[in-house]
C-alpha cells in the first residue's frame, strides 16, 4: 500500500514538469508610454498684451535761444568810499554775506576831522544867534532898538540852524551816528577814522581796494567800486532773439533756462524786459528774463540755453514703449481684433516726459499695443 502511494506521487509530479515544457508561461504585458504633446508651428504664443488709446495732451511751443547771466542790477550796490584817505583796514572778504551795516573797510581821513570841526563851529555860531536874537527882541520890546534889527536878527539865526544842518548831514554820510555829535559839537571827539558800512544785505562779490590805498571822493565821474554787493537769491538772464522772432515774444512769458554744463539743473523765470532796439551787428533783442537761483548755481557771465513758451497746442500722445522702429521706419501696433494686429507707420514729433507726439497714422479711437509687443509683432499684418 505504501509503495502504490509514492508511485501515485512521482506520477503527478512528472505530469506536471511534461506541462510546463510543453506551454511556457505567458510574459508580463507592459504600460503603453504616454504620447507627447502635440505642438503646432502655427500655434500662437501665449503673451500679455496691454493697449491704450492716444492720449490729447496740451504741448508747449518754444523759441529755442541762447543767453548769459548777470547779477540782478536791481538788487546790486556799489559801494564808494565817502571821504578821501587812506584804507587802513579790510573788514570783508568776497564770498562773504553781510547784513545792513555791516563794516565793510575803514578809511583814515582829514575830511572827517574837517566836518566835525565845520559841525561844532555850527553850533556855536546857533547858540551865539539865539542869545543875539533874544536881545535884540527885547530892546525891540523896550523901543529902544528898530523892528527891522529884528527881522536882520531872526535871519540870521535861521542862516545858522541851516549850516548846523548841513554840517550834521555831512556827517552822517560820513557815518558817524546821532549820539556821537553832542561829543563833537562840545569838540571832545576829533577822531578822523570813518568806517564805510554795508548799506544792504547780499553777497560780497567784488572788492577792489587794499590796505593802505588812497582813495579819493568826487574826483571823477565814474568812481571805483570799492566793494560790490549783490543779492544772489535771483539773477538775470540776458538772452539773444533773432529779429524774425522777436514778434513771438512778450513780457511776462514764461522761460525755461538750463545749463550746459548741466543739462538736469533746469531753471523756471519770466520775461521783464525786451530791448528797444535790435543789435546792428548780430541783428538780435536784448530780453531780460528774472530766474529765481536758490541752489546759486546760477553764475554771472555763465552761457545758458534759453527756452521761450510762445503758445500751446493740443497733440495725440502715446507711450515711449508702443513705438518701434525698424530699418529707419517708426511703427506702432494697433489692435484690430483677438490675436489680430496691424502694424501701422506712424510720423513721430516731439518727446513729452515719457510719450511721443504722434502727428500723423493714428486716430483717437485706435488701441495701440504698449507692452507685449515684441511678441506680437510677427503676427502683425
Amino acid at each position: 500500500m505504501r509503495g502504490w502511494r509514492c508511485l501515485v506521487v512521482a506520477g503527478a509530479v512528472l505530469s506536471a514538469a511534461c506541462n510546463n515544457s510543453a506551454s511556457p508561461p505567458p510574459a508580463a504585458s507592459a504600460r503603453p508610454a504616454p504620447e507627447a504633446p502635440a505642438t503646432s508651428p502655427d500655434a500662437a504664443i501665449p503673451v500679455t498684451v496691454q493697449t491704450v488709446h492716444p492720449d490729447v495732451k496740451t504741448r508747449q511751443t518754444v523759441l529755442e535761444t541762447s543767453g548769459k547771466v548777470a547779477f540782478n542790477e536791481e538788487r546790486l550796490v556799489r559801494v564808494h568810499t565817502p571821504v578821501t584817505g587812506r584804507v587802513l583796514e579790510l573788514l570783508a572778504r568776497p564770498g562773504d554775506h553781510v547784513e545792513p551795516g555791516a563794516p565793510l573797510f575803514v578809511v583814515d581821513s582829514p575830511d572827517l576831522s574837517a566836518a566835525k570841526a565845520d559841525y561844532a563851529k555850527a553850533v556855536a555860531d546857533v547858540e551865539r544867534s539865539d542869545k543875539a536874537l533874544a536881545l535884540v527882541r527885547e530892546l525891540v520890546e523896550g523901543k529902544a532898538m528898530a523892528p527891522k534889527e529884528l527881522r536882520d536878527a531872526e535871519n540870521d539865526y535861521r542862516k545858522t540852524v541851516a549850516d548846523r544842518e548841513r554840517a550834521a548831514a555831512r556827517l552822517r554820510t560820513l557815518g558817524v551816528s546821532e549820539d556821537r555829535f553832542r561829543e563833537i559839537a562840545m569838540r571832545a571827539d576829533t577822531g578822523t577814522t570813518v568806517i564805510v558800512r554795508a548799506p544792504r544785505s547780499g553777497v560780497v562779490v567784488e572788492r577792489n581796494v587794499t590796505p593802505g590805498q588812497v582813495v579819493a571822493y568826487g574826483q571823477s565821474d565814474t568812481p571805483v567800486n570799492l566793494f560790490v554787493i549783490a543779492d544772489l537769491s535771483t539773477m538775470w538772464v540776458i538772452a539773444d532773439v533773432y529779429e524774425p522772432d522777436v514778434p513771438r515774444v512778450r513780457l511776462g512769458q514764461t522761460v525755461l533756462v538750463t545749463l550746459p554744463c548741466c543739462p538736469g539743473e533746469r531753471y523756471d523765470g519770466k520775461v521783464t524786459y525786451i530791448g528797444d532796439a535790435v543789435d546792428p551787428q548780430t541783428r538780435t533783442l536784448k530780453v531780460r528774463v528774472v530766474v529765481p537761483n536758490p541752489s546759486r548755481m546760477l553764475k554771472a557771465e555763465m552761457f545758458v540755453k534759453v527756452a521761450l513758451a510762445t503758445a500751446s497746442t493740443r497733440v495725440m500722445t502715446v507711450p515711449q514703449s508702443a513705438v518701434h522702429r525698424e530699418d529707419g521706419e517708426s511703427f506702432v501696433l494697433v489692435a484690430r481684433g483677438k490675436d489680430d494686429y496691424e502694424r501701422r507707420t506712424v510720423q513721430l514729433g516731439a518727446d513729452l516726459n515719457g510719450v511721443v507726439e504722434v502727428r500723423q497714422g493714428l486716430a483717437p479711437a485706435d488701441s495701440v499695443v504698449t507692452q507685449g509687443g515684441i511678441m506680437v509683432k510677427r503676427l502683425a499684418k
